[in-house]
């Protein structure tokens, strides 16, 4: 199955893959991983309960996803960033 990367980097998770991972609209994260033989896997994200000073707890997922999306994304583009 594939899906068409928009000009803004962004693909859709098809339905069944989304029931798949359990994961829910605006409150679900996933993670991109590359495997020493260049695949990638997406898995939903481990998430934890953030605390700072004076904040409420949001869900924050454990890995380094935001840190790594532009490389992933670029990769998944044919851009090597």
């Amino acid at each position: 199955m594939s899906q068409r990367l928009t000009i803004k980097g962004q693909v859709t998770v098809p339905k069944n893959i989304r029931d798949f991972l359990g994961l829910t609209s605006g409150s679900s994260a996933v993670e991109f991983i590359i495997d020493e033989d260049g695949s990638v896997r997406v898995q939903k994200a481990q998430v934890r309960k953030a605390r700072r000073p004076g904040a409420q707890a949001a869900d924050v997922p454990t890995s380094s996803v935001t840190n790594r999306c532009d490389r992933i994304l670029g990769l998944l583009a044919g851009c090597y960033v």
